[in-house]
């Protein structure tokens, strides 16, 4: 007989809703041994925030992990039921996988997060915008309940978020306007999405995109009238969204179209760590994704509107960045019916 029991587990995946529960019963005799729980919570937190290592803290008579998981396209919203725990991301591990960006709130509880620049304690009413290749440190010194929202990098790519997602953690508490609007709309698709049509879910996630980028913006450095580099990174973007569908960008082309030298237009990128191909792909992935799921066209007039050089180099693509091909991601999230061919 096994020395600990699981008291339930389900998984459901129904118009973009899924859950998960894990969780164990039993005295000190029959609880799981530490080291399977450590390896559970390991398993469970790398699979939702990627490149993070978790350790449990401390052992009782219930020990145990419960997820709630709300699928909202490519958005992934959880909420947590957490034990004493504490976990690391650590700078060398923070490269292998792609980019997202992390917004958390406490329930119930506190986390303590440490990153190079300070210490910030997530409790409830607080707002954490981070990115996922943000080293930190974290601890959760007592059970606590928390819900986090994960945004893949290139579901920001048809939005402003004047350069790159934060490396920096974004701190907001509910006094302010925009946090205490997020913190709304996550507690309204929490209570709402259950009854959600696939087109209801896909506006949703758009509305959800347009507050995490207005965020992200809001946390940056104002950009003053003299701040030369960080206009035209914000110029260059939006010439490049514009000929997203006008065949190749080229560096020279963005060069020529505002006036500067090659070596400024790649130096506009790499200050926050990108290149001028990456972001082209990124916007012209986000913009696929946009007619995957929007209408019915085919996949390869997609790429070909796209800048793909063909439908397996779109899928290839696709995938990489959303774990499906464009047609199995059409059939679970496509809201064509309102935006046929034209």
């Amino acid at each position: 007989m096994p020395r600990w029991l699981p008291l339930s587990f389900t998984c459901v995946d129904e118009g973009g809703l899924s859950v998960m529960l894990r969780c164990y019963k039993g005295d000190a005799a029959t609880s799981p041994p530490a080291d399977e729980v450590d390896e559970q919570w390991r398993r469970t937190v790398r699979a939702r925030v990627p490149s993070v290592d978790v350790g449990a803290r401390a052992h009782s008579g219930i020990s145990g992990i419960a997820l709630r998981e709300r699928t909202i396209g490519d958005l992934l919203l959880t909420d947590w039921i957490c034990p004493p725990v504490e976990g690391v991301r650590r700078s060398s591990n923070v490269r292998r996988d792609g980019e997202a960006l992390l917004l958390i709130t406490a329930l119930s509880g506190v986390q303590i997060m440490h990153t190079a620049d300070g210490t910030v304690v997530l409790r409830p009413g607080t707002l954490v915008l981070l990115s996922t290749r943000t080293p930190e440190r974290f601890v959760v010194p007592q059970a606590m309940a928390m819900r986090s929202l994960r945004v893949p990098a290139v579901a920001l790519g048809l939005h402003d978020t004047a350069g790159r997602i934060p490396v920096r953690p974004v701190v907001r508490d509910d006094g302010n306007p925009l946090a205490r609007l997020l913190l709304g709309v996550l507690a309204g698709i929490d209570c709402s999405i259950e009854q959600m049509t696939v087109t209801e879910i896909e506006s949703t996630r758009g509305a959800l995109l347009s507050l995490v980028a207005g965020m992200v913006r809001a946390g940056r450095t104002e950009v003053v009238d003299d701040d030369f580099p960080a206009l035209l990174r914000r110029q260059l973007e939006a010439w490049i969204v514009d000929h997203l569908s006008l065949g190749a960008i080229r560096v020279a082309d963005l060069a020529a179209a505002h006036s500067v030298a090659p070596r400024t237009v790649h130096r506009a990128f790499a200050s926050t760590g990108d290149t001028v191909g990456s972001v082209v792909r990124s916007r012209r992935l986000a913009a696929a994704r946009d007619d995957v799921v929007n209408t019915r066209r085919s996949i390869a007039s997609i790429a070909q509107r796209w800048g793909f050089s063909d439908a397996s180099h779109l899928g290839r693509q696709f995938r990489r960045a959303y774990g499906l091909s464009p047609g199995d991601y059409r059939n679970l999230h496509g809201s064509a019916a309102i935006h046929p061919l034209v």
